[in-house]
């Protein structure tokens, strides 16, 4: 169902018998929506959790692609920061991709009670060396981002790097589904020069990778979970979509 914050428009998936008394928010990363989020909010939604998917900027509105031209990431800070105070008791933060850049700068200044990163890239003062298909990408797409304008990855880019686990039909499938992004939220993706503030973070957290991403390696999510004081757990067979790869 949808869920309306102010302009801001969350899916919601209210729990037949409520046992927890915060809800779950779950950030998507880049070219998805709050979509990409159904499997699991179906399943913790049946575990007692209420669960609010957000939706970025440019994804429900009439003219998307005039919104997408100027939404930063600082905006999409704010946004899942409003999410985060409109719930009467500090929510846990599930986030994938980007989404988990997005949603440690909202934790560092927002009271919440967890937070799980899913296929996190690290900051770039924690990491310097992008992974290489992060860095062929970045290759690859510099005249659109030059010119500034929304664009999302070749179907092929998508398949053979976000969906590399997935079954072939399901590949195609998500491919499809894929958005046109911000070339701001893109920038931030590739070149992770984003300012965070680990010590501002006072939650507990959980850093979950997949052993086979080839955009965020595993290997490269052990300092970010060191970073933030939290836990580290790496899902054998899984890829970058970690969200949606058989039984997580």
């Amino acid at each position: 169902m949808e869920m309306w914050i102010g302009d801001l428009l969350a899916d919601a998936w209210p729990p037949e018998r409520p046992k927890f008394r915060g809800p779950l928010v779950l950030v998507h990363g880049p070219w998805s929506g709050g979509w990409c989020w159904q499997r699991w909010a179906t399943h913790f939604c049946n575990l007692g959790w209420e669960c609010w998917a957000v939706n970025f900027r440019g994804r429900f509105e009439e003219r998307p692609r005039a919104i997408l031209k100027q939404l930063s990431f600082a905006a999409c800070v704010e946004d899942v920061r409003r999410i985060i105070r409109s719930s009467s008791f500090p929510p846990v933060v599930v986030a994938h991709s980007l989404g988990g850049l997005v949603a440690q700068k909202a934790a560092e200044a927002e009271a919440i009670s967890a937070l799980v990163l899913l296929s996190c890239p690290p900051p770039r003062r924690l990491q310097p060396a992008a992974a290489r298909s992060v860095r062929l990408l970045r290759l690859k797409y510099a005249l659109l981002m030059a010119l500034g304008r929304p664009f999302r990855l070749e179907e092929k880019d998508f398949r053979r790097l976000w969906f590399s686990a997935l079954p072939e039909a399901e590949q195609v499938d998500l491919s499809r589904r894929m958005i046109p992004e911000s070339v701001h939220l893109i920038r931030d993706f590739l070149d992770r020069d984003i300012d965070l503030h680990s010590d501002r973070i006072r939650c507990p957290v959980l850093v979950l990778g997949g052993s086979e991403d080839p955009v965020v390696p595993a290997a490269n999510l052990r300092g970010l979970a060191q970073s933030l004081g939290g836990d580290f757990n790496v899902y054998p067979g899984h890829g970058h979509w970690i969200l949606g790869e058989g039984e997580g």
